[in-house]
């Protein structure tokens, strides 16, 4: 959205390019173009410690130097490559634990979890949440193996890009390329077996045929679609919890503020800042912000602070004011503010998330042609996102033959 200028981005505000998914997508609806590689050093984040900024180690030299660990600390964190691996599911702070030390999981998995998922490293799954690093245990034993073999191998880094004008310009190309087929400001009141395929009734009168149904919507939603179809796979859904967030956008003038460098920062609890993070957004990408101006991104509430939905939007906006003082020293007051609650913002995967959704997806064997997709299932990002409509779509293609009366239910 536009506020006084900023381009405010109200839900995700990077890409990451990748060459099976967001790049052919972008090429597909003329974006390509239209991708802002970093300004800015976006490898270079920062954590909350006590009040102050503090880098986030970036390699081994930088990890070795790091203040944030002990020496014997950081000794336990580099004999990962000698403990044997373990299966099965764990959270985040035990495998953590397990892999490089109790320190390692204390300084850094709650700072892991929040500026992902908004949640508490102790109660999600590492599984779920960061397959890449199971799997790195998985095959090479260790996760440092892991990471120097991906060096060796020349695989590159993933950098988060953005779009000029915002993520918006993403949602626009694709309503221009769907066309009529886009049906938008139709709230879903049922669904009904029809013949060999699907009936969707919307609140005000109008319905849909379709083969084959994709569910896009909320864990929470798809549940109440799918209650009296398949009340198992209903129940498993709407056990899946989601942590509140709030997107607090400020504006200030450039001269207020000092030089910026890096993606953001992340603050664990108890540091003495109230954000999950910030991420410096004009930073990032310049035009975000009208000119001489900059452009920040607070991420606030979670799991861990649920009690933050509950304060005024003039409360939450003094909370990242004073967050800013205290790890920028910002003084001045900003002249642009924006609150964008989302009640139920981001699904947690908790301890046996996987289990969960294999037995949600079993339980809809009785309705073919019936898929879950969305961010309550594998993996928060937009690229995930990506990935999975393409897998889905060949799915759906593999054992039917799409028919214009398709419908995607969006979870917008």
């Amino acid at each position: 959205v536009d506020v006084d200028g900023f381009a405010v981005d109200t839900g995700p505000g990077t890409l990451v390019l990748e060459p099976e998914a967001t790049v052919p997508l972008l090429e597909a609806l003329c974006l390509a173009g239209e991708v802002l590689p970093p300004a800015t050093d976006v490898g270079k984040r920062y954590l909350v410690r006590r009040g102050r900024l503090v880098p986030v180690p970036a390699g081994p030299s930088g990890f070795l130097a790091s203040p944030l660990l002990s020496w014997p600390a950081k000794a336990m964190a580099l004999l990962e490559p000698t403990r044997p691996p373990a299966s099965g599911d764990e959270s985040v702070h035990a495998f953590l634990a397990r892999r490089f030390g109790p320190a390692v999981a204390g300084a850094f998995g709650e700072a892991l979890v929040s500026g992902i998922a908004a949640g508490d490293p102790n109660d999600l799954s590492a599984s779920a949440l960061f397959p890449q690093l199971k799997g790195l245990e998985a095959r090479f034993g260790s996760v440092l193996k892991g990471m120097a073999a991906a060096r060796r191998a020349g695989v590159p880094r993933r950098s988060p890009v953005t779009l000029r004008g915002g993520m918006r310009r993403l949602h626009d190309a694709l309503s221009a390329a769907l066309g009529a087929r886009l049906v938008t400001g139709a709230e879903v009141a049922s669904l009904r077996r029809k013949g060999g395929g699907y009936e969707v009734s919307a609140t005000d009168g109008r319905a849909w045929t379709a083969g084959a149904l994709v569910l896009a919507t909320p864990a929470f939603v798809s549940a109440r679609l799918l209650a009296s179809h398949a009340p198992e796979a209903a129940r498993l859904l709407e056990e899946v919890p989601y942590a509140a967030v709030d997107v607090v956008a400020l504006g200030y003038r450039r001269a207020d503020v000092p030089p910026l460098e890096g993606f953001g920062f992340v603050a664990p609890r108890g540091q003495g800042v109230r954000s999950l993070g910030v991420i410096y957004s004009s930073a990032i990408a310049p035009g975000l912000a009208p000119e001489g101006h900059v452009l920040f991104r607070a991420i606030a509430g979670g799991a861990l602070d649920p009690g933050f939905a509950a304060l005024g939007p003039s409360e939450k906006v003094a909370a990242v004011v004073a967050d800013l003082a205290v790890t920028l020293g910002v003084a001045a007051e900003p002249v642009m503010a924006h609150v964008v609650p989302w009640p139920r913002g981001i699904p947690q995967y908790r301890l046996g998330h996987a289990e969960r959704l294999a037995a949600a997806e079993s339980a809809l064997a009785g309705l073919p042609g019936v898929r879950l997709v969305g961010d309550a299932y594998r993996g928060l990002g937009v690229s995930d996102r990506l990935r999975e409509g393409i897998r889905v779509a060949r799915e759906l293609g593999a054992v039917r033959a799409a028919t214009p009366g398709d419908v995607l239910i969006d979870g917008h």
